[in-house]
């Protein structure tokens, strides 16, 4: 797929296009000059913030030696260290050395430290995975009340390892890291409560689970908040709540907020409309390989907003969202073929996106599956299986659905004409 002309056209929609009086060879000659030098000023940036990120790291790491040398039992500085040996960052790069440090924190009574080394047999870094292991440590830490602890010891318990499987005990340290500030435990609460899993279902108290690790800026808690004000899931629906968490959960990093934050932007839904800053988002979200990002991609392609149309570009990013599953690019493909909008008209091709869409419980796609139906559009024509796939749209509340099979079950119900003939 072309990638590098809406690249290019972005970055001339941003610093405006060159004088009209050029010839075309000149404007496109503008135009990448400018791309290139904007392109330039961006890495020398980024080079220098990643410099002055891994300076400061590197003081932290001598200030966490020079700590230790004053004191030897600062478990405080003792665990930042094995942090720091543990990620590489203003030091190499040495489990060891973590483990060694994490080890000697534990055996100190640092709560920190049995978590961390609880985490290291857990996982097998630098260690031998070692289950009995990990939660004998996770527990010693769980006990003195550090949050990380009882989440992980949470974790075991739910999965059984190195302790007995007990969901019920679970749930209980679940709830005490969740009231202790983990915004993990918190997380996974909310997710319990809003799927009634082990939890009586209350979306109301899922979102208030979920606001509490938001507001710690948990990125992943921000975008599942957004989702709910978007969607009136346990809040009123409020577009500009919704738009306002997408946009921390965007800056926080979560691709799926990359996705719905351009959305706000795209339709000015929540926030004033910008496309150019919509599109900057949205292929961050395809980059990431988000199907809602995909999709948006597809959207931009088909109508033109801030890159060239291109039904071929948005064929491709429409096709490639729905073979992530995503819901509304299965209902777009569907039209496409229906309606022979850019891309020859194949009845039973829409169909067969329309099933997909109305099998996973959308509404409109029951609808016109069902209307396809009764029409013998893209298949034979069936007026049960039509009334069937009317009655669970209409369940849902699609008026469209409900006339349909008000008019169908009116036909079956009206008394057959003899024939004279006979």
């Amino acid at each position: 797929m072309r990638r590098a002309a809406p690249i290019l056209l972005l970055f001339a929609f941003l610093s405006g296009w060159p004088d009209r009086d050029a010839s075309p060879a000149e404007s496109r000659k503008a135009v990448q000059e400018r791309a290139r030098k904007e392109q330039a000023r961006a890495k020398a940036k980024a080079e220098m913030e990643e410099e002055a990120a891994r300076a400061m790291e590197r003081r932290a790491v001598l200030g966490y030696q020079e700590a230790l040398r004053a004191n030897p039992d600062d478990f405080v500085a003792m665990v930042r260290l094995a942090d720091a040996y543990a990620s590489g960052r203003g030091i190499g790069k040495d489990d060891a050395e973590a483990v060694r440090l994490y080890r000697t924190a534990a055996e100190g009574g640092s709560p920190a430290g049995r978590y961390a080394l609880a985490s290291r047999y857990a996982s097998g870094r630098g260690v031998e995975q070692d289950f009995p292991e990990a939660a004998r440590w996770c527990r010693l830490a769980a006990e003195q009340g550090y949050p990380p602890a009882e989440s992980l010891l949470g974790f075991l318990y739910e999965r059984g390892l190195g302790v007995h499987r007990d969901e019920g005990e679970a749930l209980a340290w679940y709830r005490r890291a969740a009231n202790g500030g983990d915004v993990t435990a918190q997380k996974l609460i909310a997710w319990r409560i809003l799927e009634g899993r082990g939890f009586r279902k209350d979306p109301a108290v899922a979102a208030a689970w979920y606001r509490l690790a938001a507001d710690a800026g948990e990125a992943d808690a921000q975008a599942q908040l957004a989702a709910m004000y978007r969607a009136g899931i346990g809040l009123s629906r409020d577009e500009a709540e919704a738009a306002r968490w997408y946009a921390r959960a965007a800056q926080g990093g979560n691709a799926d907020a990359f996705a719905a934050y351009g959305r706000a932007l795209l339709y000015g839904k929540g926030v004033p409309e910008d496309p150019a800053e919509a599109a900057m988002w949205i292929r961050k979200a395809a980059d990431r390989g988000a199907p809602e990002g995909e999709f948006l991609m597809g959207v931009l392609y088909s109508s033109g907003r801030t890159v060239p149309r291109d039904d071929d570009e948005a064929l491709g990013w429409f096709r490639r969202s729905a073979g992530d599953g995503y819901v509304d690019a299965y209902l777009q493909l569907a039209g496409m073929y229906l309606n022979g909008s850019g891309v020859p008209r194949n009845d039973n091709e829409a169909a067969t996106w329309y099933l997909r869409a109305a099998e996973g419980g959308n509404a409109d796609a029951q609808t016109m599956l069902g209307w396809m139906r009764e029409t013998g559009a893209g298949g034979p024509k069936d007026l049960e299986e039509a009334s069937r796939w009317f009655r669970l749209a209409a369940g849902q509340g699609n008026a469209v659905a409900r006339e349909h099979l008000m008019y169908l079950e009116s036909l079956s119900a009206a008394p057959r004409r003899k024939d004279p003939a006979k």
